[in-house]
């Protein structure tokens, strides 16, 4: 006799105690701390993570640390419910390769993984840089993760420019990022920024767009940013550079967070004491890209004087499904000859692709129908910017090089002038 059962269960959804979307990011300082968070279907007591440095001999338990992790339980919209873990790793050695694992002696524990602090002082590092993944995550967007890691697999951290997925909510999506990253993010530090896509209404009800609620739970980010908005506006002091991170969808939305946040980021551009300075946000500052949205006045007439006054080094950006980089593109300053301002660049790292309006144009650089990725090196007084197709293809380069007292000088490596630029077939920059 054969017997069906039929188990009324979400995809992929059951009761465990395994780890799973396990994540490296910042609260604190990257030199002394570390932040671990995953999650459970199962809820675990007495959650754990346990750190050691790491050494080449296997079972070696000496020195071992123990941090108790503080849960928190999520819902979603499906009503099917998570466990979140985060475990706060403080006191440790500078510029140090530690070992740890997550879960309860109780129940299941992740794999060992490694992680290394930052120097106490610069040092030459290199961080990854990827616009939208967004859509077909798991199908497309997995070999620009890879492509990037493989391309850099000791960079600090992989910054994503917003839009990680393209319901905020939605469980199965996020579970296609974890799971195109794979082991990447137990190894690598994240550090994500919040794109328009990572905000959704709640219900068929309510419309109003909220942060996804897997957000605060999933990424321990330093809440030094506006009341309100801590974790998705902040900044993190790397030694060597200060990475501030902004919020444009919300403050798109309003006015008054428009100042509030343009307040912020010129204080924390005050008091910034490292000599490179990175700033990201997800909507593009300059927009030529062919369809209804992606102009945004008002950002640039709040945010772009701040980020000239204070000579802002590189900002980088996604929402337009492009590549486009600037040269050229000051607009309140005068910059003499072989030398910029902030330089801008917005890049894409999903498969879903927007064209050109070529009477829009504003980058020395561009790139359509192209997935790509960007890795930065910073080493003293020298930053270069390197961006790849994802068959790795050198599509981008240019260097800066800080001068006292100056504006950068800039040397183009690759310019449009000399390579050809990705278009669609046909030589097209926009879509049919």
């Amino acid at each position: 006799m054969l017997l069906l059962v039929t188990l009324s269960i979400q995809k992929g959804y059951g009761q465990s105690d395994v780890p799973e979307h396990v994540v490296l990011t910042w609260h604190d300082n990257p030199s002394t701390t570390q932040s671990v968070t995953w999650r459970t279907t199962k809820e675990v007591s007495n959650a754990i993570a346990e750190v050691a440095l790491a050494t080449d001999v296997p079972y070696d338990t000496a020195g071992e640390k123990v941090f108790t992790a503080l849960v928190q339980k999520v819902t979603t919209l499906e009503g099917i419910t998570y466990y979140y873990y985060t475990a706060h790793l403080s006191n440790l050695l500078p510029n140090t390769m530690y070992r740890y694992r997550v879960g309860a002696n109780n129940a299941a524990w992740s794999a060992w993984n490694h992680f290394q602090t930052a120097s106490s002082k610069p040092e030459p590092f290199s961080f990854i840089y990827l616009g939208d993944i967004q859509n077909d995550i798991k199908s497309w967007g997995t070999r620009s993760f890879w492509a990037a890691f493989k391309k850099a697999p000791y960079a600090k951290f992989m910054l994503f420019a917003g839009d990680c997925v393209n319901r905020g909510h939605n469980n199965e999506q996020w579970d296609d990022w974890f799971g195109a990253l794979g082991h990447i993010a137990e190894n690598q530090t994240l550090v994500p920024v919040t794109g328009n896509h990572e905000y959704d209404p709640v219900s068929k009800t309510n419309k109003e767009d909220k942060l996804s609620l897997f957000w605060q739970p999933q990424f321990e980010l330093p809440t030094n940013g506006p009341k309100g908005l801590e974790e998705s506006v902040y900044y993190i002091d790397y030694p060597g550079m200060r990475l501030i991170v902004l919020n444009s969808f919300v403050a798109l939305r309003s006015e008054e967070n428009m100042k509030e946040q343009a307040a912020w980021l010129e204080n924390a551009l005050q008091t910034n004491t490292q000599k490179w300075t990175v700033v990201t946000f997800h909507h593009a500052m300059f927009s030529s890209r062919d369809g209804r949205y992606g102009d945004y006045p008002q950002m640039r007439a709040s945010w772009l004087p701040i980020l000239e006054k204070y000579k802002v080094d590189l900002v980088l950006m996604g929402h337009d499904h492009i590549y486009g980089r600037s040269f050229h593109q000051q607009k309140n300053i005068e910059v003499p000859k072989g030398h910029t301002g902030p330089v801008y660049v917005v890049s894409v790292a999903g498969p879903k692709m927007y064209g050109i309006n070529t009477e829009k144009r504003w980058m020395d650089r561009a790139a359509v129908n192209t997935q790509l990725y960007q890795v930065i090196d910073i080493d003293g007084d020298t930053l270069k910017f390197n961006a790849y197709t994802v068959t790795n293809k050198l599509y981008d380069a240019f260097e800066l090089h800080k001068e006292s007292n100056q504006f950068n000088s800039i040397k183009e490596i690759i310019s449009s002038e000399k390579v050809e630029e990705n278009t669609f077939p046909d030589g097209r920059y926009t879509r049919k």
